[in-house]
């Protein structure tokens, strides 16, 4: 990128999960790349195919079971999680 192209670029602030900086490091010398270049170029990829991309017709939860399934996860929270959820809900 030019000069003039990088101050008209939009920025954008990422945080990588523990590792994953680290990863994007390692894949984009493997491509000879930057690692801005490496994440435009996987992003594109993914945006390029983005509806075939996605599973078509199948729901996390079994429809008729959204309500043991919200109760199970809210059973594994811990006692603190879940005090802000109900927080968050009220």
């Amino acid at each position: 990128m030019t000069n003039n192209a990088t101050t008209r670029a939009e920025k954008f602030v990422v945080r990588f999960p523990c590792g994953m900086r680290a990863e994007v490091s390692e894949a984009a010398r493997f491509s000879h790349r930057s690692m801005n270049a490496e994440i435009i170029a996987r992003l594109q990829h993914s945006l390029g195919n983005w509806p075939e991309a996605l599973p078509q017709g199948t729901s996390a939860v079994p429809e008729g079971n959204e309500e043991a399934y919200l109760l199970e996860r809210f059973r594994r929270l811990s006692p603190a999680k879940q005090q802000a959820l109900l927080a968050l809900l009220d």
